[in-house]
């Protein structure tokens, strides 16, 4: 059931653009690194880290579709075999 929940609100976040999301960065982050026992600093760091969460899926879904795409255009490197 908490699984459920998690990631419905996963894909409630997937569903932004990831420049809206980073344009709220900076607010999140800013809120958190000014501590405040409360329920609302509380929100922001969860907050950031879903978004920060977002930016790291991007950035490594990248790096492997560029990366499978640079070794289809690269030769096999070939040695001699005697």
């Amino acid at each position: 059931m908490i699984s459920e929940a998690i990631e419905r609100l996963a894909d409630r976040v997937l569903a932004y653009e990831e420049t809206d999301l980073t344009a709220l960065l900076n607010h999140f982050k800013t809120r958190m690194e000014q501590f405040e026992p409360t329920p609302e600093w509380e929100r922001a760091v969860i907050a950031y880290f879903l978004i920060n969460g977002v930016r790291v899926k991007n950035a490594l879904k990248h790096g492997k579709t560029h990366r499978r795409e640079r070794s289809s255009e690269i030769r096999p490197a070939l040695r001699l075999v005697k």
